[in-house]
């Protein structure tokens, strides 16, 4: 995972800040369920856009994700 990120980002912030950026996000830093804010991105040193086409929400909307009545898993008793 952390060479597969620093082939995305080597071109746009370097070798070294990408190791450094890579490190960060697969280290255990954050875990699996930690929402990365656009803020935390940029202060790493990328370059993110919060434009969004609605085509891309339109999708989502096939997607639902887990609320107060719907669990985020789902357990299924099997003997």
């Amino acid at each position: 995972m952390k060479e597969l990120v620093i082939e995305l980002i080597r071109d746009k912030v370097g070798d070294e800040r990408a190791q450094q950026i890579a490190d960060k996000l697969v280290s255990g830093y954050y875990t699996h369920d930690y929402p990365i804010t656009v803020e935390q991105l940029r202060e790493m040193g990328l370059k993110v856009s919060t434009d969004v086409p609605p085509e891309v929400y339109e999708l989502m909307t096939l997607y639902p994700q887990a609320r107060a009545n719907r669990p985020g898993i789902e357990y299924l008793h099997i003997q």
